[in-house]
């Protein structure tokens, strides 16, 4: 989570007095291409519930799109080139397109308010009855006394995984924006792009963890004999660790990519980190 929050931070800290910036955040808001639209429609029934629980994923496929877009705008306007050898370089130049747009009518700021988060774990709870009614319980027979304990961990693990995924939807959707135009150039080429990838990221994490998580951790703490009472509050803690651990694998193997593409100098790097 190291590399994550140092980005995160490199996030809420936008360079305002850029007149790049200034242009981007002073545009009309942006609306989501009609072809998307009936993408998410799509796919709503595997969208549903991490829509409603992880609703910074939601916020996050928006700004994926809008980041590699208006990159790709600023390329197809002949300014891009021009702007990459400004002094904050291509990697800086993304950063500036990116606070831009993540800060467009206070957009991240309302992802964090309190009323969000209250809605956020509001439908965390929901959800978790729906799981208890179609799942084994959660509390084995011989642990009626710890019942509360293993509830509350339940609680603290998907609170965890909530603000865990809250920051990492938000580092992806900054990182697949900025990378995206380096291989795809043109404005629809980008966006689509930024949404295939974005997506595919968000479901293919939502699916390992419970694959993982759900379905092969339970057997292996069964095969190993560990008592039912030890699994009860293992598998939430085993779960937060799969979510979150492939998450970051995922944001440093992009940084990664990010660095190599943008040709990044290492005080550049430096000052972003």
């Amino acid at each position: 989570m190291i590399l994550t929050w140092t980005l995160w931070r490199w996030m809420k800290r936008p360079l305002t007095g850029h007149p790049l910036y200034q242009r981007i955040i002073t545009q009309a808001p942006y609306i989501m291409p009609w072809y998307m639209g009936c993408v998410l429609i799509l796919f709503s029934p595997l969208l549903l519930i991490p829509g409603i629980v992880f609703l910074s994923a939601v916020y996050g496929l928006r700004w994926a799109v809008q980041i590699a877009s208006s990159i790709a705008n600023e390329r197809e306007a002949g300014r891009y080139d021009l702007l990459v050898i400004s002094p904050p370089g291509t990697i800086g130049i993304g950063r500036i397109v990116m606070s831009a747009c993540l800060h467009r009518n206070e957009s991240l700021e309302q992802t964090e308010t309190g009323g969000t988060w209250l809605m956020r774990g509001f439908f965390t709870v929901v959800v978790m009855l729906i799981a208890a009614s179609l799942t084994p319980p959660i509390i084995p027979n011989d642990a009626e006394l710890l019942g509360g304990v293993i509830v509350m961990v339940y609680l603290l693990s998907m609170g965890l995984a909530m603000y865990i995924d809250h920051l990492h939807s938000i580092v992806l959707a900054a990182e697949v924006g900025i990378l995206v135009p380096t291989f795809a150039m043109r404005r629809l080429d980008a966006s689509a792009a930024a949404f295939i990838v974005y997506l595919v990221i968000q479901i293919a994490t939502f699916v390992l963890t419970l694959l993982v998580g759900f379905s092969i951790a339970p057997r292996v703490l069964e095969l190993l004999q560990v008592s039912d009472v030890a699994s009860a509050f293992t598998l939430p803690i085993l779960r937060l660790l799969i979510f979150a651990g492939s998450r970051e694998v995922i944001v440093r193997y992009l940084w990664k990519m990010l660095v190599r593409e943008t040709d990044a100098t290492p005080s550049e790097v430096e000052f972003i980190r």
